[in-house]
């Protein structure tokens, strides 16, 4: 009697996994603001070539060859920019521009950035930039690890002091 596993045909091995492909598709629908950012870019590349146009005369080996290439280059990408968002629907739910630019952690940020700057007269570098630190990590990581958002924030700190007040000799504010 002969063994019949060996005239068997062997069972065929599993297919490798497919890959995720989707992020490299195109979103159908434009984001909040796509287009005028586009055309916002596509303002200062031609802004940029008016300014190179003074720089020299028209030669190839002029110094205002590269920022006319630069400035072309900048017109030419966004240009293709502005295009293909001018044929994406517009998207009909979804944040506005405000909300889109501006999400509720960048405004906290923000509103400390700014006591940051009103506390600096009066409470001095270290102190200030210690807590605006602090609280910013703190806030940013929800109220968890105060500890260690302290802990980085005078390290930091106490590098940042010791490199420019005693390395660089700058006179801090």
């Amino acid at each position: 009697m002969s063994d019949l596993s060996s005239s068997l045909p062997e069972a065929p091995e599993a297919a490798p996994a497919v890959k995720d492909l989707s992020v490299f598709v195109p979103e159908a629908h434009r984001r909040p603001g796509e287009l005028g950012a586009a055309a916002l870019g596509f303002l200062l590349g031609a802004l940029g070539y008016y300014f190179a146009l003074d720089m020299t005369s028209g030669e190839y080996s002029s110094p205002s060859v590269f920022p006319k290439f630069a400035s072309a280059l900048i017109m030419a990408c966004t240009g293709v920019i502005l295009l293909r968002g001018l044929k994406k629907d517009k998207q009909k739910d979804g944040p506005g521009l405000a909300a889109f630019l501006l999400p509720m952690d960048v405004v906290v940020v923000l509103i400390l950035l700014v006591a940051y700057c009103v506390a600096l007269p009066w409470l001095r570098f270290v102190p200030s930039s210690f807590l605006f630190m602090v609280i910013g990590m703190v806030y940013l990581q929800r109220g968890k690890n105060i500890v260690r958002a302290v802990l980085i924030s005078a390290a930091s700190l106490a590098v940042l002091v010791a490199i420019f007040r005693y390395l660089f000799m700058v006179i801090l504010p």
